[in-house]
């Protein structure tokens, strides 16, 4: 789940002047070979990622095949000689059950539809439908939605921000509205799965994401003055779930450590091979690499597949809070990660020289988007963020027809390039090596206050405020 506010070029230099920027030749050209080659020739990512997709399947959190699915990875970590354990923790969860969005005026249709996370269960109803345009203040001021179901585009205009679907179903709610139907901004049958909120409470009213086709289709009705009437059946239902992040550790002769993370949980509808297999197979991989090439390092490293991301980063969350004594020199983040094309600094200037330095040494690689300086939200770096933990992620490239599984049933393991997996794991190992054995590179934690800057300095305050989670003020 990755949303992108990128911040100014001088971020990190505003933020940290006192970090030098002197370059430092890599400790052993001769290392990153050999993990470069190992990624390749002994490439286990691909293998995993295959069970992980056709036996467990959709991996939601929660779920009999998230449990099924971390069986798998612990068996295969036990097999390259680590040790995994499971971080058990609870968190607000949820359970999609058999919902429908049906059509009964003009003409009968059940719709392809999901519910959104957090949608609690409600008694059947039928009620007109209603446009209400994207959804803001003045949609809703605009139209009447009172004991109707709203209808929304999400269609993304340019120069203006798109609203949150939390923030339109709390508006729709309180204009009276029965539920929401959001219409995917993707076209043709892409349905895109989502939440109603990541806190965890029940949507104020039932919310579904429709297809673009079947969506043109009701705003067409709605058009033409022709009434449209649906019937919605809601048995999703919030629930207490527990689960747990799968951790190993390679100890290093420092307390210090570098956090590399994906998350491994998955949309229920699809395989979740590529949101995010991907990151969890290629993590597998780097684990492997640096487990066998160099297993006593400088810094300690520690390996965190998180559970829980989609449903509101859960996982990361609560490891945040288990370990918020740490000392974190960098976490790594590995969300839908593709073919390396650089690095991205998330505004820490101590990892510039570094990372500039292997955007010039990974020649046979496309590095060509280099060093980018800016900071998002919506993965599992985002607690390690607010917390003060400096971030750092490799850049990918994924093709067009595997991005378009995104959050939905085409999300599966066919669609998986072998060689990107390969590539991403050389790169990450290489990365990650550097981390851990460059003492040169200070372990740094913001304050609080800070952090406050450093997010508001990176663009990014108003879209947590938004989202509920800005932790200041």
């Amino acid at each position: 789940m990755i949303t992108r506010a990128l911040a100014p070029t001088l971020l990190a230099v505003l933020l940290f002047p006192f970090v030098l920027a002197v370059p430092v030749a890599a400790q052993s050209p001769a290392m990153h070979q050999r993990m470069a080659g190992s990624a390749s020739i002994d490439n286990a990512s691909y293998e995993l990622l295959q069970r992980l997709s056709d036996e467990a399947g959709g991996r939601w959190i929660g779920s009999p095949q998230n449990v099924q699915g971390m069986d798998i990875l612990m068996e295969a970590l036990r097999g390259i000689g680590l040790s995994p354990r499971q971080e058990r923790f609870t968190a607000r969860g949820w359970v999609r059950n058999d919902d429908e969005v049906r059509m009964i005026a003009p003409s009968d249709r059940v719709f392809r539809a999901v519910a959104l996370g957090y949608v609690d269960q409600t008694p059947a109803f039928e009620a007109p439908l209603a446009w209400a345009n994207r959804g803001l203040t003045e949609d809703f001021d605009s139209c009447d939605v009172s004991g109707r179901i709203a209808l929304v585009t999400q269609e993304k205009l340019s120069g203006q921000e798109s609203p949150l679907r939390s923030e339109v179903i709390i508006r729709a709610a309180a204009a009276g509205a029965r539920a929401v139907l959001f219409i995917n901004d993707k076209k043709a049958g892409q349905i895109l799965c989502g939440m109603g909120n990541f806190h965890g409470d029940p949507a104020a009213v039932p919310a579904f994401s429709i297809t673009w086709t079947e969506g043109q289709r009701l705003k067409r009705l709605l058009d033409h003055a022709v009434p449209v009437r649906m019937r919605l059946t809601v048995h999703s239902r919030c629930v207490e779930v527990e689960s747990a992040n799968v951790v190993c550790t390679l100890p290093g002769k420092s307390a210090d450590k570098i956090v590399i993370g994906a998350h491994f949980d998955s949309w229920d509808v699809g395989q979740g091979s590529v949101d995010n297999g991907i990151g969890t197979a290629v993590l597998f991989d780097v684990a492997r690499i640096l487990a066998s090439l160099s297993p006593s390092n400088e810094r300690t490293i520690e390996f965190v597949w998180f559970n829980g991301e989609e449903m509101g980063l859960w996982g990361s969350r609560k490891y945040v809070e288990m370990h918020a004594d740490d000392r974190i020199t960098a976490m790594i983040n590995m969300d839908m990660t593709g073919s390396p094309r650089g690095f991205g600094a998330m505004g820490n200037a101590q990892f510039l020289p570094l990372l500039n330095e292997l955007v010039d040494e990974f020649r046979g690689y496309d590095m060509s988007r280099g060093v980018i300086n800016g900071i998002w939200t919506n993965s599992d770096h985002q607690p390690f963020m607010l917390a003060g933990f400096p971030t750092v992620t490799p850049l990918g490239h994924l093709d067009r027809e595997t991005v378009e599984t995104y959050h939905d049933f085409g999300d599966t393991f066919d669609l998986v390039n072998k060689r990107y997996l390969s590539e991403t794991a050389g790169v990450v190992s290489i990365l990650a090596y550097e981390i851990a054995n460059r003492t040169t590179i200070p372990t740094i934690r913001r304050t609080p206050a800070e952090t406050m800057e450093y997010l508001r300095a990176g663009n990014l305050e108003e879209r947590l405020k938004r989202q509920g989670e800005w932790p200041f003020d």
